[in-house]
């Protein structure tokens, strides 16, 4: 029992539930058809940010599994929502329904005919990725919003502003635009 607890207390943010929900999202989305799970929500100052990104990738570093994390802006002020995906067109659609950003017409209309045929996410991807190789290069210079690093993972919009402008002098993240 103990030893339990002292893997949880290493987690500075979230809880002993919320990190098993984690482990659970983690599963989902590397063995199942899950093309992206949100987990949780919480204020989003700049100190619980970095906190949270922290968490979240000791949970995918304890999972084994190649899973990004994410932080997105919430639609209230001043809160945010993470969870995790696999694949670039998953956080591509999650930001577009979000709209928090709207993505390219071409991979949208892709990975709508994907969803709506009842493709898994891995197909989905492939299908992406032959249907241009330069579609798929581009996916990330094409971002307008600000996308920020930390590790394995991604905190976007105007959160990943905050992260830059307090976290400029570190060089455990890297501005992905």
């Amino acid at each position: 029992m103990r030893r339990g607890a002292d893997l949880v207390s290493s987690f500075v943010v979230l809880t002993e539930y919320e990190c098993g929900r984690a482990q659970m999202a983690i599963e989902w989305v590397a063995r199942s058809q899950k093309p992206v799970v949100e987990i949780g929500g919480r204020p989003s100052n700049d100190r619980e940010l970095f906190a949270l990104a922290a968490d979240l990738n000791q949970c995918i570093a304890r999972s084994g599994e190649t899973v990004i994390g994410f932080i997105i802006p919430d639609k209230l002020r001043d809160y945010c929502c993470y969870g995790f995906y696999r694949y670039p067109w998953a956080i591509e659609a999650l930001l577009d329904v979000w709209e928090i950003e709207r993505a390219p017409e071409d991979t949208r209309s892709l990975w709508r005919q994907g969803l709506l045929f009842g493709y898994s996410p891995e197909a989905i991807q492939t299908f992406i990725s032959s249907a241009s190789c330069e579609r798929e290069s581009k996916s990330r210079s094409r971002r307008h919003i600000e996308t920020f690093r930390l590790c394995k993972v991604e905190i976007y919009g105007q959160l990943a502003l905050l992260a830059q402008r307090h976290n400029s002098l570190s060089d455990r993240c890297q501005r992905l635009r």
